[in-house]
Parts: structure tokens; C-alpha cells; sequence
């Protein structure tokens, strides 16, 4: 009898590890920059059939893994070395204060700290980025932190 209940144990407990597809291990990169602007996305038909929320445009953003080849792509031609990042329904958006504490804000809140173009005073921000998997030559922000402004 304690075979029989042990197997089944045993059983039950395979079944229940093996039905949670969603999960998948992804790759998280880490950068610094500067953010030079936030678009809202939210009239874009394309933009909202791909899930994307936002663009932020990014100084000096250049990702250099080769889970990036298909984003530096389509940059080629642009020397002065700005990139963007979308902002999706996962996307998680900090301001980080002098006591490296982590309050959460919008989108729009963020929009708030974004710097007339050519001033050169840019928000410097931090960014944990994947390539976006509905859209491969885009990368997606997973966490963006706009460091004390």
C-alpha cells in the first residue's frame, strides 16, 4: 500500500512540474545611457498589434551581444550611436533615489523628466533590455531606472 501511495505521489508530482509552459529562461542585459526621448505608442496600429507601449530613445546605445545582430542592423547607417528600447505591458519603470531605493512610475511620469532635444542635459537612466521576441530587431526594456534627476 505505501508503493502504491508513494507512486502515485511520484506521479502527481511529475504531472504538475511538466503543464507550466510559460516559463522560459531569457537573457537580462544591463546598460546605462541617457534618455533622450519617450514616444507613446498608443496611435500606432503597428506599434499596438506588436504590444509596444512606448519608445524610448537612448544616447550611445549600442548593444554588442549577438542576441543584438538584427537591432545594430538596423542602425547602420546612424553614426551618431542613439538607439531605442520599447516599453510593453512587462516593462517596469523605477526612479531610483540617492538611498538606491526604488520608487515605481508610469510611463507618463517618466515623460515628465525628458529634456528639450540639443540640450545635451539629458536624464541619465539604467536599462535591463532582451530582444523583444514579437519583434526581433527590436529590443525590449524590461526595467528602466531614471537614476536621481
Amino acid at each position: 500500500m505505501r508503493k502504491l501511495v508513494l507512486l502515485v505521489m511520484i506521479c502527481i508530482l511529475l504531472s504538475a512540474c511538466s503543464k507550466d509552459e510559460r516559463f522560459h529562461a531569457e537573457t537580462l542585459y544591463f546598460y546605462s545611457s541617457e534618455m533622450l526621448s519617450l514616444v507613446d505608442q498608443g496611435k500606432n496600429d503597428y506599434s499596438k498589434k506588436q504590444g509596444v507601449r512606448y519608445t524610448l530613445m537612448l544616447v550611445k546605445f549600442r548593444p554588442e551581444e549577438a542576441a543584438f545582430e538584427k537591432f545594430r542592423k538596423t542602425y547602420e547607417g546612424v553614426s551618431t550611436g542613439e538607439g531605442d528600447v520599447v516599453l510593453t505591458d512587462r516593462t517596469n519603470i523605477y526612479i531610483k533615489k540617492e538611498s538606491n531605493k526604488k520608487e515605481s512610475i508610469s510611463a507618463t511620469e517618466l515623460s515628465k523628466y525628458v529634456k528639450p532635444a540639443g540640450s545635451g542635459d539629458y536624464p541619465s537612466v539604467e536599462v535591463w533590455v532582451t530582444p523583444y521576441e514579437k519583434a526581433d530587431y527590436e529590443v525590449e526594456a524590461v526595467e528602466v531606472d531614471l537614476l536621481q534627476p
